[in-house]
């Protein structure tokens, strides 16, 4: 990950637009998988687990602090 996302599309993402949430889990998809892998294989529960948190956590972001 050697480019951050734009400011704007996280904004978006926090207030819901699907294609900035679609933008966010596409950067961070590598980090993602890396950290869902037991062994050499991907564990699909945890995969989903991790997407379901990030998505939990860009909706409860706030910018107005």
């Amino acid at each position: 990950m050697s480019q951050l996302l734009p400011y704007e599309t996280i904004v978006k993402a926090s207030e819901g637009d699907p294609e900035a949430v679609a933008a966010v889990l596409s950067h961070y998809a590598g980090y993602i998988r890396y950290h869902s892998m037991m062994g050499s294989h991907i564990n699909v529960e945890v995969q989903e687990h991790i997407v379901q948190r990030l998505i939990e956590s860009l909706f409860k972001f706030r910018f107005d602090r």
